[in-house]
């Protein structure tokens, strides 16, 4: 049996997962600024990510924090990468 999630441990969890849903306009407003199969990699990251902390947030619920941090950077470094060397412009 495990023990009860603490409080703090919820609110992480919660305020984690918001984050993420956020970051998800992001995600599907990026056709503005990328191609089509760029915008579905993006997405396939996305979806990857809320499957992990969805998966991790029993175990370890703070993990859900750094979720959308992850999905930020990649977000911005893919979007940065389109720009400068694969010529995408909006």
């Amino acid at each position: 049996m495990r023990e009860p999630l603490s409080p703090a441990a919820v609110i992480f969890a919660i305020v984690g997962a918001g984050i993420h849903l956020v970051m998800g306009f992001f995600v599907a407003f990026s056709g503005l600024l990328a191609p089509v199969w760029g915008v579905v990699i993006l997405v396939a990251a996305w979806l990857g990510l809320t499957i992990w902390a969805l998966r991790g947030w029993r175990r370890g619920p703070r993990i859900t924090m750094g979720v959308p941090l992850l999905m930020v950077a990649f977000w911005f470094v893919f979007l940065t990468f389109g720009d400068l060397v694969l010529g995408w412009t909006a």
